[in-house]
């Protein structure tokens, strides 16, 4: 069956201001190398330090729930920077951590909140969801940061974020689609909460309409997908023009760098 999820919609499209970094040969080598259960996510096989930064303080934000107690002891940093490993990370990435621990244990958003979901961050890929939308069907995958419970009739979708990067409204609609599904009897709102420069997003919301839209935007990506896939099976030498590279500097950043030959020596 046909698949889709957010970062699938990103490989596709890029964010807005991301235009000149975007290149669709990436996903082209991602979907074509590992399996579509992997796919749906960055993977892990080169962590940049962004990535284990944001790794690293959603795990950190588990812990610390996971034994509230360490909210206020007077170590308690140090006691979850043990449990994460924090002292054998570069400084690069252990420093800005560490700030972003001591910075939550200060301001806990979540202490007190009524938690449906707290994912640690390196858990297995959920299940995907069955979306069907006028004949068109495919699996969503969409995996979840936290989820409170606002209200008896809402949940809030809350999705952290580290870094400087921007918010992508694309994957707050992917959750609010996804929630109309796992929680068809309550309503559902999104925001995402930046740990590390303690920053929060607007509540976004969704109409039923335009839940539906983003549902046909799913359908089509993932219908389009399988169909580029099938496509370079039948023809490994149409990848290229499947998916075209787009080179520059940015490729020193991509996990794929070392293999595709439009990458620019370093």
């Amino acid at each position: 069956m046909n698949f889709a999820s957010y970062h699938l919609w990103s490989q596709f499209e890029p964010a807005l201001g991301w235009e000149d970094t975007h290149c669709q040969m990436q996903r082209g080598l991602r979907s074509t190398q590992i399996s579509p259960l992997q796919a749906v996510q960055t993977s892990p096989r080169q962590e940049t330090i962004w990535q284990k930064v944001g790794k690293l303080a959603q795990q950190g934000v588990y812990e610390f729930h996971q034994d509230p107690l360490l909210l206020k002891h007077p170590r308690g940093i140090e006691r979850v920077a043990d449990r994460l490993y924090l002292y054998y990370e570069i400084a690069a990435v252990r420093d800005r951590v560490m700030q972003i621990l001591q910075q939550y244990q200060a301001a806990p958003f979540l202490l007190g909140q009524d938690i449906v979901v707290l994912n640690r961050g390196d858990e297995p890929i959920p299940p995907p969801i069955k979306i069907q939308v006028e004949g068109d069907h495919f699996q969503l995958f969409a995996a979840f940061d936290c989820i409170i419970r606002s209200s008896v009739s809402q949940i809030h979708i809350i999705d952290f974020k580290t870094g400087l990067a921007d918010f992508d409204r694309r994957q707050a609609d992917v959750y609010l689609l996804a929630c109309s599904y796992l929680y068809p009897d309550l309503s559902a709102v999104a925001s995402f909460s930046n740990l590390e420069t303690m920053t929060r997003s607007e509540l976004i919301t969704a109409t039923p309409e335009r839940l539906e839209l983003i549902a046909h935007q799913l359908a089509h990506i993932a219908k389009l997908h399988q169909q580029q896939l099938q496509e370079y099976q039948l023809d490994p030498n149409c990848f290229d023009r499947l998916f075209p590279p787009h080179p520059g500097n940015h490729c020193r950043y991509c996990p794929f760098n070392y293999r595709c030959t439009y990458a620019p020596a370093s």
